[in-house]
C-alpha cells in the first residue's frame, strides 16, 4: 500500500513539474541578401556565452511547458548571415579582437510568443535584438535595435502538433529581426568610415 501510494505521489509531482520540452527547430536560412551592399571590412563576430545559452520557456498548461533554444538559434542566424554585409566575418572572444575591423555582438532583448487559445487565432512571436559596433580600439560606434514578428494561422492545432507551428513562428520573427539588422549595418556610415 505504501509502495503504492510513493509511486502515484511520483507521479504527480513529476506532471506537475511540467517538464519543458524542447522545441526542435531548423537551422536558420542564408536570408536574401538583395538591397544589402557589401563593406569591404573584416568583421569580428562577438556572441557572448549568456546569448547562446539562452531559452525561453513558455507554460501552455499548469502542466506542459514549451522551451526555445532562442539563444542557440540567435548565434546560429548571426553566424550564417553577417557575412551577407562584409568581405569577412570571424568569430571572436572579446570585443576588441586582433584581425578585424570591427567586432558586432548582438543580444536578445526580449523573446515573447502567442500560443493560441482557442487554437484557431493566430501562433505569433515576437523578438528584439540589439547590436553594438566597435572599432578596433573596443570604442563603440554604432547601435542599433530591431523588431522581428512572425505569424502565421496554419488551422486548428493543439498539443504536439502546434510545437513545429510554433518554431516556424518563432524562426520567422527572427529572421524578420535579422533582416532589418542586415539593411542598417549595410546603410551606417559609421561602418562606411572605417579603414
Amino acid at each position: 500500500m505504501k509502495i503504492r501510494a510513493a509511486v502515484l505521489i511520483g507521479t504527480a509531482m513529476l506532471i506537475l513539474s511540467g517538464c519543458a520540452i524542447p522545441l526542435k527547430m531548423s537551422p536558420p536560412p542564408t536570408l536574401d541578401s538583395s538591397g544589402i551592399k557589401k563593406h569591404h571590412q573584416t568583421a569580428g563576430l562577438f556572441v557572448p556565452q549568456e546569448v547562446k545559452d539562452y531559452v525561453y520557456v513558455k507554460a501552455t498548461s499548469p502542466v506542459d511547458r514549451m522551451s526555445y533554444p532562442i539563444g542557440n538559434q540567435t548565434y546560429e542566424i548571426f553566424k550564417k548571415n553577417i557575412p551577407l554585409v562584409f568581405s569577412a566575418v570571424k568569430e571572436v572572444g572579446a570585443i576588441a579582437s586582433d584581425g578585424v575591423d570591427l567586432t558586432i555582438q548582438p543580444s536578445i532583448v526580449k523573446f515573447d510568443s502567442v500560443v493560441p487559445m482557442p487554437a484557431y487565432n493566430p501562433y505569433t512571436a515576437t523578438v528584439v535584438y540589439h547590436i553594438d559596433v566597435y572599432d578596433k580600439a573596443g570604442e563603440k560606434i554604432y547601435a542599433q535595435t530591431a523588431t522581428g514578428n512572425g505569424q502565421t494561422s496554419k488551422g486548428m492545432m493543439s498539443g504536439f502538433s502546434a510545437r513545429q507551428i510554433c518554431a516556424e513562428v518563432a524562426q520567422m520573427a527572427m529572421k524578420d529581426a535579422v533582416k532589418q539588422i542586415l539593411e542598417g549595418l549595410s546603410e551606417a556610415e559609421e561602418i562606411k568610415n572605417i579603414k
